[in-house]
């Protein structure tokens, strides 16, 4: 082997040792403040302390289950109970509290902003039963659009990375152990992950711990999809040059069900204004109070039964 090779092969092994000694610091730094959820006694979720009097922060999915009893789980904390402080669940967000404790909780700080795309991050939790897991990423992209699942829209910024079941509610950090999101769901299809996740933002954490109380926001019990995402069978009903947006999962009985749109439907426009895409017409609507009206031009996908329509926001919470 020449002198120029060895080289070559003694920087890379520095170069592929260097991240993984990061990740080892990181993983001592945060690691104490992450715990897992356990619903009913068992493991549902991941979460992480974000405040030293005993604040847990976690996904709302998480504990929206039958049973109401909450527990964290870690190996520094033991198994404590948990108590429900607040929901905010247009960001699939909750707020839970450890009991009181003479000595403050180990806690993960707020980043002061989300890395630029492409920056590494990591989330700890606890995939599929695997404990305290620290797993890696990749900033997307920082803006944020909107993931439908769970019965409502959640705004979310797109993470290179598999969050597995289980590591829902856990943190998203920076290199400093800083969080920048919380994990809520994954892109996946039928053959399974496709190596995005889903993180709720800064600027919605930042918001909910400054409440510490329920947050709610309005909703059409009914989800959107753009155009150009439908089957080439959809896409051939529509009329030429139709511009709009697609009704989807029309929750029954809920009150865009109620003002008579269905599945399939389009919004032609809302409130005067046509919108192709979801993230302009849902920053629109979160801005409404929940019980305000909503007012749409709607027809058929193919052109037939076009009409005007108004109902009042239902409240997702």
């Amino acid at each position: 082997m020449s002198k120029f090779s060895s080289s070559i092969l003694i920087l890379t092994s520095l170069f592929l040792a260097l991240p993984c000694s990061a990740e080892q610091g990181l993983y001592k730094k945060i690691s104490p403040a992450c715990v897992e959820i356990l619903v009913g006694g068992r493991l549902d979720g991941s979460g992480a302390i974000v405040c030293p009097s005993g604040l847990v922060l976690t996904a709302c999915h998480v504990i929206r289950k039958q049973s109401k009893k909450y527990e964290a789980l870690s190996p520094q904390l033991g198994r404590k109970q948990l108590s429900l402080l607040a929901t905010y669940r247009g960001s699939d967000l909750a707020l839970l509290r450890l009991p009181k404790s003479d000595a403050p909780y180990p806690a993960l700080s707020l980043a002061k902003s989300i890395p630029a795309e492409g920056r590494p991050v990591f989330l700890l939790g606890s995939p599929i039963f695997r404990h305290h897991l620290l797993l890696s990423g990749t900033i997307a992209r920082r803006s944020e659009s909107f993931s439908w699942y769970d019965g409502g829209f959640t705004n979310t910024i797109p993470i290179s990375g598999i969050g597995a079941p289980g590591s829902s509610g856990g943190p998203w950090v920076n290199t400093k152990g800083e969080v920048i999101g919380v994990q809520v769901a994954s892109v996946t299809t039928e053959k399974g992950h496709q190596g995005v996740s889903s993180a709720v933002p800064l600027h919605s954490i930042r918001r909910f711990l400054a409440k510490k109380k329920n947050v709610s926001v309005a909703c059409m019990q009914a989800a959107v999809e753009e155009l150009w995402g439908q089957s080439p069978n959809l896409i051939g009903k529509l009329q030429p040059e139709t511009k709009g947006l697609l009704l989807r999962q029309v929750a029954r009985n809920g009150v865009a069900f109620k003002a008579g749109l269905r599945d399939e439907d389009l919004i032609l426009e809302a409130s005067g204004k046509t919108y192709v895409r979801i993230e302009p017409f849902l920053t629109m609507l979160r801005k409404k109070k929940p019980g305000s009206l909503l007012k749409l031009k709607v027809s058929s996908a193919n052109g037939e039964n076009e009409r005007g329509v108004s109902f009042p926001t239902a409240s997702l919470d």
